[in-house]
C-alpha cells in the first residue's frame, strides 16, 4: 500500500474511531459511567488530556489499517473479512483492556458488559470501513496502481 493510500485511510479510521467513541461512551454510555465517578479523572482534568485521546486513535487507526492491510484477501469477501478483522482486534485489544480493568478496579459487571457490547460493535464497523476502503486494492495492485 502506497503512504498517502494509508495516511489516508488512518485519518478516516481515526476520526470514525473518535466519533463511535463519543456515541459510545458519550451519548450511549454515559450515564452509566456515573458509577465509575470515584474512580475517573475529573471532567476538566480529562478535557486537559484530550489531546492524548486524539494521539491514541492515529496510532491505534495506523495499525489497524497497516495490519488488515498485510492480510486482506482479494479472493473472499471484503464485507466477511472486514468483520472477522473487527473482532479479532476487539479481542486483542479491547477485551482485555476492560477485563483488566474490571479485575483492578472496582467496576459493575453490568456496566463492563455494556461496554463490552458497544466495543465489539464499534470494532466490526472499523473492520467494515477499513475493508471496504481496501475492497479494490487487489483490482489496484493487477493493474500497477
Amino acid at each position: 500500500m502506497r503512504l498517502a493510500k494509508l495516511v489516508v485511510r488512518t485519518i478516516v479510521v481515526a476520526i470514525v474511531m473518535f466519533a463511535l467513541s463519543f456515541i459510545g461512551h458519550q451519548l450511549l454510555l454515559g450515564h452509566d459511567y456515573v458509577s465509575i465517578v470515584p474512580i475517573m479523572r475529573n471532567t476538566p482534568d480529562m478535557q486537559a488530556h484530550m489531546p492524548l485521546a486524539l494521539l491514541s486513535s492515529l496510532c491505534f487507526a495506523a495499525a489497524f489499517v497497516w495490519i488488515y492491510s498485510q492480510g486482506r484477501s482479494s479472493d473472499k469477501s471484503w464485507f466477511g473479512q472486514g468483520l472477522r478483522f473487527g473482532v479479532a482486534v476487539w479481542a486483542l485489544a479491547s477485551a482485555p483492556l476492560y477485563l483488566s480493568n474490571y479485575l483492578i478496579e472496582p467496576r459493575p459487571g453490568v456496566f463492563v458488559a455494556k461496554v463490552f457490547g458497544w466495543e465489539i460493535i464499534a470494532a466490526m464497523l472499523l473492520g467494515l470501513l477499513v475493508a471496504a476502503l481496501s475492497k479494490n486494492d487487489g483490482a489496484a495492485q493487477e493493474r500497477g496502481t
